[in-house]
């Protein structure tokens, strides 16, 4: 027993250093369960609806009623996904219904923080590990989406882990990166999170191929980009069959180009509520409907065909996608935001001296500096990670990918800051970076 302790090595102080931070990874996530279960206890229900929440409860009445090739419109038009995930839940009980969704939807966020933050923890990019816990796990809007009937945060979990994997990969010595299994879980993430949001099908494929493109070799390259979007299809390959069965319509949603022509028009500005007259859209034979695909293509066209108004449309829907959730700049369908149930500046705005102070110039000048100060905590976090070279140049570009595609397809759609929250999880990471940057030359000066 004696030789056993000799021989046992001393603990360092860098392990201890590892053992504390570690220990923080863990407590921040489950503290923040632990509010979020305080909560949901005592809210009716157990939870909120989100922004589409009755869509999706008509959708779940259509699969509890008619089985899973229910021919519900809400399945067809919006995708069926994520009333398919919450579907078992109704069929166990239908009252307690919203506090199973709430516990599953907040245990699998504080798993995916933990996942994520531990995978970089085990890096040269530890120093994030602790800020960007606390960051994700606390954050008003990330977090307590959770504890609604929504899309939005469960989507942000799924790329978490995504990134969170892709990340234990890069960490690796060898040249070839990721193998087939990383890759394959990789797809699978992204295909749950394409599952409830199809948008993410693009984003997808994008971020495996980067993904792909780190591992050495170019026929192992291409076979394992074809592993990750085999993985990455086999979900939303689903939904096609589902609606190809329930309603002949070998598609995912049939919503895409109501979507896209909101957002576009000589008069409107890309947001939800749109201004002026819809572009004009005629239908392929005369006396039928317009399907969704020729709607698209019409708005393809509208956008080809007017430059400028196009980027002047691309201008007001970025600042929709990054504008404050509450305020005279915002703009979006948050309107259901659990976080505005105890924001100050949403209870501020109860006494009419603070509402014209906060929607008057005075609230517009500090939601412009809020908007334009998380914009350029972004990129400065981006640049200094990219800067490092190595797995910091990689960590950059693989979670700043989903965020611009984000982004991107925002401008091709509407301009929403709700499209944003999906991928906080990965902006928060680069923002973080940024502010402690800064606080490191900060510090230098001082």
């Amino acid at each position: 027993m004696a030789k056993q302790i000799k021989n046992k090595k001393p603990i360092t102080q860098a392990n201890k250093a590892d053992i504390k931070i570690h220990r923080y990874l863990i407590a921040f996530p489950v503290i923040a369960l632990m509010i979020k279960m305080i909560v949901m206890l005592n809210v009716q229900a157990g939870g909120w609806n989100g922004a589409d929440g009755e869509n999706y409860l008509n959708g779940v009445d259509g699969l509890l009623n008619q089985g899973f090739f229910s021919n519900e419109e809400k399945l067809t038009y919006w995708p069926a996904g994520y009333p398919l995930l919450i579907w078992p839940f109704a069929a166990i009980s239908i009252t307690k219904f919203v506090y199973m969704l709430s516990v599953i939807q907040s245990l699998f966020f504080a798993y995916s923080t933990y996942f994520l933050t531990k995978s970089l923890s085990k890096t040269r990019l530890s120093f994030l590990a602790f800020t960007v816990s606390f960051f994700i796990s606390f954050n008003p809007t990330l977090s307590l989406g959770s504890l609604t009937i929504a899309y939005e945060t469960p989507v942000a979990s799924c790329l978490m882990m995504a990134l969170g994997i892709a990340i234990a990969a890069l960490n690796k010595e060898s040249e070839t990166k990721f193998g087939a299994r990383q890759i394959a879980f990789i797809g699978l993430w992204f295909g749950l999170a394409s599952f409830m949001q199809p948008r993410f099908i693009l984003v997808a494929a994008i971020f495996i191929g980067v993904c792909a493109l780190y591992s050495a070799g170019r026929k192992y390259q291409i076979k394992l980009a074809a592993i990750g979007i085999i993985a990455l299809m086999l979900l939303p390959a689903l939904l096609i069959f589902r609606n190809a069965e329930a309603v002949g319509k070998a598609t995912i949603s049939t919503n895409l180009g109501v979507t896209m022509n909101l957002g576009v028009g000589e008069e409107t500005l890309g947001q939800y509520n749109r201004i002026g007259p819809a572009i004009k859209c005629d239908p392929s034979m005369p006396g039928s409907s317009v399907s969704d695909n020729q709607l698209v293509a019409c708005v393809l066209k509208w956008y080809a065909t007017h430059p400028i108004k196009t980027a002047k449309l691309a201008f007001h829907k970025s600042l929709y996608f990054w504008s404050p959730w509450s305020g005279p700049v915002a703009e979006g369908t948050t309107g259901r935001n659990p976080w505005f149930k105890i924001s100050p500046v949403q209870n501020m705005q109860k006494t009419t001296t603070a509402f014209n102070l906060i929607q008057g110039n005075f609230g517009k000048t500090i939601s412009y500096i809020w908007l334009l100060g998380q914009l350029a905590l972004l990129f400065y976090g981006f640049l200094t990670l990219y800067k490092r070279e190595g797995l910091g140049k990689n960590v950059a570009v693989l979670a700043a990918t989903p965020v611009l595609l984000a982004w991107l397809i925002t401008l091709g759609t509407i301009g929403d800051h709700r499209f944003r929250i999906p991928t906080m999880g990965l902006s928060l990471l680069l923002q973080v970076a940024g502010i402690l940057a800064i606080r490191d030359r900060t510090t230098k000066v001082l």
